[in-house]
């Protein structure tokens, strides 16, 4: 409810004589590669009989064919066009993996802060959110996970890179969760998943590298999209891969392609699959990102502001001088649109999205800095 509201309240209101700077969405300003406009062009010129019918419930077998080999090189494992299904981004990869997994009344748990909509996916399937909150500095909290865990969890959801907080699971910690994971099963008797999304997972800064979440733990299905890599998010294209390791593979990735079908998403749109299948490793300009990130973190370092510099995605989650939706109005009547910490479930923050163009940045600067100086003191 306070996400919802909030995002009415802001969209409805007017900030009168002022310019807007809008951080609000994860929305990318940087353009998408030349290699996604030269196949898009390539595919629409030569157009051909039956391009735009209904695809096959999980994809094109070539697009899930090249999915397929690409992960198999990053994670060491066999996939096959048989583990890969097509989706509608990664919400939709999120929402028919949920719809695949739960009965109605079984639990997942979510870490806090999350990304806004996992509750409302959970309940979409008849789910139970359980909140496991993270650390201060948004490490992870295995206690806090081992205390939510009982006979009726079914799965849990880990983002990394996080969205909002830039956070990067490291392997160790990983292994922590996977073997508490693997406990619980044979405590209960039952497999506990893994819904590992990887939304943001070619955002990543400093020369971090990701963990190889599918040998850490073998009940993983992961999410993922093109939107970040490509910056195409309008485009809906993304995907979910589940474990050839797995023992329940086969069964879960055929009741996610049925999700796919009832849920209305029918089939991944199309033209975005021809698209992506040549361009297997083609992202937009990380740098980029990373020099927003810079630009922004060390001026608002320099204003006082408290914050954890993030390891990956395009957000920044500093501490509020005092409540959250106090400041966020504040910075709202600066013409400055964020969304507040309680948004996602960690009240005493606020969410900054840069991936703006960089002149937005600097000329919002100003009334970041008044903003803080009025409250610095309180």
């Amino acid at each position: 409810m306070v996400a919802s509201s909030w995002v009415t309240k802001m969209f409805e209101e007017k900030v009168r004589e002022k310019e807007i700077y809008d951080f609000t969405l994860g929305n990318p300003e940087i353009e998408t590669p030349a290699k996604f406009t030269e196949e898009l062009k390539r595919i629409v010129n030569n157009p051909f009989p039956g391009m735009h019918r209904y695809t096959p419930l999980a994809g094109y077998t070539k697009t899930r064919e090249a999915i397929a080999k690409t992960i198999s090189k990053e994670y060491g494992l066999s996939f096959s066009a048989q583990h890969v299904i097509m989706t509608a981004g990664c919400a939709g990869a999120l929402n028919v993996a949920l719809k695949a997994l739960l009965n109605p009344g079984e639990e997942v748990i979510i870490l806090a802060p999350s990304y806004v909509e996992y509750p409302y996916y959970i309940d979409n399937h008849s789910g139970v959110c359980r909140i496991a909150e993270t650390n201060p500095d948004f490490t992870i909290n295995i206690d806090n996970i081992a205390s939510k865990i009982n006979s009726s969890t079914k799965a849990i959801i880990l983002n990394s890179p996080n969205n909002p907080t830039g956070e990067i699971y490291p392997e160790k910690t990983l292994e922590s969760v996977a073997k508490l994971l693997y406990e619980k099963s044979q405590e209960f008797g039952k497999d506990i998943f893994l819904i590992f999304d990887e939304a943001y997972r070619d955002i990543v800064y400093d020369g971090i590298k990701l963990p190889d979440i599918f040998k850490i733990y073998s009940n993983t299905i992961i999410t993922a999209a093109y939107s970040k890599p490509l910056s195409i998010p309008g485009e809906r294209i993304g995907y979910a891969a589940v474990n050839p390791k797995m023992e329940e593979a086969r069964e879960i990735m055929e009741a996610m392609t049925f999700a796919n079908r009832i849920l209305g998403y029918i089939n991944a749109p199309a033209l975005m699959q021809r698209v992506i299948t040549n361009l297997q490793g083609v992202r937009a300009d990380i740098a980029e990102y990373q020099e927003r990130r810079d630009f922004f973190c060390d001026a608002l370092d320099e204003f006082g502001y408290s914050f954890i510099r993030p390891k990956g995605t395009y957000y920044i989650f500093p501490e509020s001088p005092v409540d959250d939706l106090v400041f966020s109005r504040e910075l709202f009547r600066e013409g400055i649109f964020v969304f507040p910490g309680a948004v996602f479930g960690r009240s005493g923050y606020f969410r900054i999205a840069f991936c703006v163009k960089k002149e937005t940045i600097k000329k919002s600067l100003q009334g970041f800095r008044k903003a803080l100086l009025k409250y610095k003191n309180v």
